[in-house]
């Protein structure tokens, strides 16, 4: 049997204001890739543009 890739599904977003991601500082207006917990994580927080999009339409 084998194992399945479970790695997770990352998508791109823009940020709405500056955030720290993987360690480094992130400027307003940055692209950066994350997985969906980490773009709800950021929606919430309302750091990102489309927060008010499911994942399937944000771009």
């Amino acid at each position: 049997m084998t194992k399945k890739d479970e790695t997770p599904k990352k998508v791109e977003v823009v940020l709405l204001a500056d955030h720290t991601h993987e360690g480094k500082p992130r400027k307003k207006g940055d692209k950066i890739q994350v997985t969906e917990r980490q773009r709800a994580f950021l929606a919430e927080r309302k750091k990102i543009a489309g927060a008010d999009k499911p994942v399937s339409q944000a771009k």
